[in-house]
């Protein structure tokens, strides 16, 4: 179960019996203000909506090639039910793709979401420059 979200693509959760840092694989979002640093544009907006889809909520969690990143946190591509989380923020705009290898399985189904969030301008891709 979800504990809490730290960020648009990072979050906490009940693993193993443990509390595990999760991050989101193949996506990344701008910056947010609540631990004292430089916001990102929409990165505030990122957060609240993952917020919003996933605290108390049961998750399943997909492993790609490396189980944990040099900050010890679990990589995954989250599912709430059928969703899969790291695909519907690319998809919204929340989120650029981010493909690190060795996980990059994912990485062409989220550059295709990303493209597509762009072109129709969703998200960040209305506000944010770049």
């Amino acid at each position: 179960m979800v504990t809490e979200v730290t960020d648009g693509d990072t979050f906490h959760a009940t693993y193993l019996g443990k509390d595990e840092r999760i991050r989101l694989i193949g996506v990344d979002t701008p910056e947010v203000s609540w631990y004292g640093g430089q916001a990102g544009c929409y990165g505030e907006e990122a957060g609240l909506y993952l917020r919003g889809r996933l605290v108390g909520a049961s998750v399943r969690l997909e492993f790609d090639k490396e189980k944990r990143d040099r900050y010890e946190r679990l990589l995954a591509c989250v599912y709430l039910g059928d969703e899969l989380v790291n695909l519907t923020l690319l998809r919204l705009g929340y989120a650029t793709a981010d493909p690190v290898p060795p996980d990059t399985r994912m990485a062409p189904d989220f550059e295709a979401a990303q493209k597509e969030a762009k072109e129709a301008r969703l998200g960040l891709w209305s506000v944010c420059s770049g």
